[in-house]
């Protein structure tokens, strides 16, 4: 390439990422809810209707022991509200960026149920635009199409912040609502892969956000499925549904989950006692497993039927949303409450071992590492407990999936 070529693209992209930070934010989260037809057919350029009613209460339950740190206590002290569960639909909009966001009239949308709260953030901080800012050219036009994703593929935010809408979905296809699902190129290759496991009559269309944006007449929203990591009952019941086709027959697994073979992990923390602390888990008898080695099938089979899980905190323990009630899981560090509001809501326990200086290493936007090394006799110490306690936990049991009733549905859509 030649320098004044060069030139024009370095131009172009500083453009586009100048475009990305002038944006505002449409924040459509209490726009008003209307019928279930209406929202579908009618006029609105933007609209919501309910799906399904929350307002049932998780109950917390107490931790395998007591971790002397506020934050980590928090969300084992109170009950919870379960979210009301609505589709939003949004006409008119310019789909486009590495996570397949939404713009309308300019304006990066966020609505607080579609999306995790972070992702506002970002757009109002103007945090990393380049992840999603939408500055492509406006290339097709499509007429219906579900969008689902944001920026943020990392496995532990796509299993709780995606996933879920999937599965709400595939109720709304058993209400005749099919239509393509819009995902960048750039996604990981699970994504469309999931996709297509768990919504099989959903085509996608996948589009390259470098080079384009698309025109979206008709784009349809639907519920994470939780707020703040407070999940509706739906997901248990469709998460189960799921489990009920898993090899229940053998015993139970006792599960550790290794970090070492992440590609490219780049973490904010790092477990330098990791090999100790992983020959400890062999010797008690724990199966060592990296789940982004597994097929989605295998992550289902394996944590839908494992009594105990054990690991470092992260997006791989976080796969204990598929485990059933009564499963014992043992965390090494503390990020967020995440972990333990999954916990509540599938009538988990768990347990956190923090470093030996007691700090939890949580996430920063500077990028800094922070080691940290876990006291070996208290990990096989708590490892033992937790295995003591497994062999006497009762059977799992699963629930039935709640019907979506939505208000003012008169007939298949």
């Amino acid at each position: 390439m030649t320098f004044l070529g060069k030139l024009q693209t370095t131009f172009r992209s500083a453009y586009r990422q100048a475009r990305a930070m002038s944006v505002g934010v449409a924040d459509i989260s209490n726009v008003d809810r209307v019928g279930f037809d209406q929202v579908l057919h009618g006029g609105a350029r933007v609209g919501r209707a309910r799906l399904l009613s929350g307002g049932y209460h998780t109950r917390p339950r107490r931790m395998l022991w007591a971790c002397d740190n506020d934050a980590v206590e928090q969300p084992h002290t109170g009950r919870s509200p379960a979210p009301d569960v609505d589709l939003y639909v949004v006409r008119d909009a310019v789909v486009g960026g590495h996570g397949a966001h939404l713009t309308l009239d300019g304006d990066m949308v966020f609505a607080s149920v579609v999306y995790p709260d972070y992702v506002k953030y970002w757009y109002e901080h103007r945090i990393t635009p380049e992840l999603w800012g939408v500055t492509a050219p406006v290339g097709p036009e499509i007429d219906t199409a579900f969008v689902i994703s944001h920026f943020n593929f990392v496995w532990g935010h796509w299993l709780t912040e995606m996933y879920p809408k999937l599965l709400l979905m595939e109720g709304l296809s058993h209400l005749g609502v099919r239509a393509p699902i819009l995902v960048p190129s750039t996604a990981p290759a699970y994504v469309p892969a999931i996709i297509s496991a768990t919504l099989p009559r959903h085509p996608i269309i996948t589009y390259d956000p470098t080079q384009e944006s698309v025109r979206v007449k008709r784009a349809l929203l639907p519920h994470m499925l939780n707020r703040h990591y407070i999940f509706h009952e739906f997901l248990g019941a469709a998460l189960d549904q799921r489990a009920r086709g898993a090899p229940l027959h053998q015993a139970p697994g006792r599960l550790f989950i290794s970090r070492r073979h992440l590609a490219n992990d780049a973490s904010f923390r790092r477990l330098t006692n990791q090999d100790e602390i992983e020959g400890i888990a062999t010797e008690l008898g724990l199966e060592m497993i990296s789940p982004e080695r597994l097929s989605w099938d295998d992550q289902i089979a394996r944590f839908s039927n494992a009594s105990v899980v054990m690991g470092e905190f992260g997006s791989g323990l976080h796969n204990t949303l598929l485990s059933p009630a009564e499963t014992k899981v043992m965390a090494l560090n503390w990020v967020v409450d995440v972990q333990s509001r999954i916990a509540n809501f599938r009538r988990q326990d768990i347990g956190y071992l923090l470093a030996t200086d007691g700090v939890p290493r949580i996430h920063n936007l500077e990028g800094v590492t922070h080691d940290f090394v876990i006291d070996p006799a208290a990990f096989r110490d708590k490892a033992q407990l937790v295995l003591d306690l497994a062999d006497k936990a009762p059977l799992r049991r699963y629930e039935d999936i709640p019907v979506l009733r939505p208000e003012g549905r008169r007939e298949a859509v």
